[in-house]
């Protein structure tokens, strides 16, 4: 079972929490909690605060941000959010939160959903020599990869056969075709850093050079192990 821990991000001026997957329950907690704060809230699916010093947003995908530090009117709130109860859905529509499987042929391809770790946010962590992929996300590509045959395509801090340079800010990476035991191995994640390391491509999707199955059994015991960082679970 994963333990949710704090982890806070400044990338281009914003502050960024990474939190749990929330459940409408848990906004409902939040907002709360902001408006006693004298914050003028809007809830719908997702949550908005605003007052004379800053504007906070939350998204139930698990990310809060601000133009400025919101960590005192946000982090207060954790433990409540961490007691509320799980709550139940169809399995495809937690699958849906996470990842999406393309199969063309005998390949797969998987567009994971991550919170911060692609797009813009991918070339600034990059660049920093940072790694936003929280625990959940982590257990989810790294799920995929045991059920997956062959390679897949992913950005390295090490050299590998048929490795292809490039730079991020003024660090070094390289894009890189590795199995995927080993890219399960060295696939980083939040508040972690080891020797060799890989990392996301920058959109988010695992290119496989082979097939990817897996039973719904196991994909409902993944998600009964992801803890305090997920509050949705198969129902």
């Amino acid at each position: 079972m994963l333990s949710f821990k704090v982890h806070q991000f400044l990338l281009k001026g914003r502050h960024y929490i990474l939190l749990p997957k929330l459940t409408h329950g848990q906004l409902q907690l939040l907002a709360s909690r902001l408006a006693k704060d004298g914050y003028s809230v809007q809830l719908s699916k997702s949550l908005s605060a605003r007052s004379t010093r800053r504007t906070i947003h939350v998204d139930p995908s698990g990310l809060c941000w601000s133009m400025l530090d919101c960590s005192d009117e946000v982090l207060p709130a954790i433990p409540e959010i961490l007691s509320a109860p799980k709550e139940t859905g169809p399995l495809a529509t937690l699958e849906s939160m996470y990842f999406k499987i393309v199969r063309s042929g005998r390949r797969a391809a998987v567009r994971l959903t991550t919170r911060l770790e692609s797009s813009t946010s991918w070339d600034v962590l990059r660049a920093s020599g940072d790694c936003a992929l929280t625990p959940d996300e982590h257990a989810i590509a790294t799920f995929l990869m045991r059920k997956a045959r062959g390679t897949c395509s992913l950005l390295t801090d090490f050299l590998g056969d048929g490795s292809v340079p490039r730079v991020c800010g003024r660090r070094r990476y390289f894009e890189s075709t590795l199995g995927l035991s080993e890219a399960g191995s060295t696939l980083r994640s939040v508040g972690e850093r080891a020797p060799r390391n890989s990392y996301l491509p920058r959109d988010g999707t695992l290119r496989l050079s082979g097939s990817l199955a897996f039973s719904r059994d196991e994909v409902e015991g993944l998600y009964a192990g992801l803890g305090e960082w997920c509050y949705f679970a198969p129902g």
